[in-house]
């Protein structure tokens, strides 16, 4: 009877890991996170269905959808300092800016940003080695009081040594999916509202991951598996 209390407990414990990253993203973001399901491996863990919400002010649901992020890491290296993930694959990413002037200079993502707390003075370090992003379709409304939305299409994207001292990449994405448009330099400030979401983001989903996989391999041997 034993033994099955603790197999159970263990079952329950892995078909929640989702909800307990979802509850931690949450609670660091200061906006409802929410993931599907979550497949871990020792050396790969693949998420389903991330999405990121937006503030109550706004009128789209999300501000970010990712259908499929495949993240590749050693977990020595994951557990170390700093922490190290090898590579991020998102695919499938929807992008969605809602503009709350005509010039874009506050939206959704400048509200996220704002709502969060300061990133923490020694917070712990995340490298993240290399970056792709594939299947990205940006949307923006609002924009010069725009009744139709701007939508941009990009098919990969690709960004190396990211780290959460220097931040998310973000004047280079802007440029990448909105340079030829003419108006990256309306939202520049987007996903980089007083430095709080560009040097935030690494460090929650590094210490996300880490904590995942710490439990995963806690689970794994109370299993006897290596």
């Amino acid at each position: 009877m034993l033994l099955l209390l603790i197999v159970a407990g263990i079952v329950f414990l892995w078909l929640i890991k989702a909800p307990i990253m979802s509850w931690y993203m949450t609670e660091k973001m200061k906006v409802p996170v929410s993931v599907s399901n979550i497949s871990m491996w020792p050396s790969e863990t693949v998420i389903h269905d991330f999405k990121i919400r937006n503030t109550r002010e706004f009128s789209h649901r999300n501000a970010l959808e990712i259908d499929k992020t495949t993240v590749n890491y050693q977990f020595s290296k994951l557990t170390g300092t700093p922490s190290v993930i090898d590579q991020i694959v998102c695919d499938g990413i929807t992008l969605v800016v809602e503009c709350s002037d005509a010039m874009c200079k506050g939206n959704n993502w400048t509200a996220i940003g704002a709502g969060m707390d300061k990133p923490e003075k020694h917070p712990h370090e995340v490298l993240i080695h290399k970056l792709i992003l594939t299947n990205i379709r940006a949307e923006i409304y609002g924009f010069g009081l725009k009744g139709t939305p701007i939508v941009k299409q990009v098919d990969r994207l690709e960004f190396n040594e990211i780290d959460s001292a220097e931040g998310f990449p973000t004047k280079e994405l802007i440029k990448a999916i909105f340079g030829g448009m003419g108006i990256d330099q309306y939202i520049k400030d987007l996903l980089n509202p007083q430095n709080v979401l560009k040097k935030a983001l690494p460090s929650i989903f590094g210490q996300a991951m880490r904590e995942s996989c710490a439990e995963s391999r806690g689970k794994n041997r109370d299993r006897g598996e290596v």
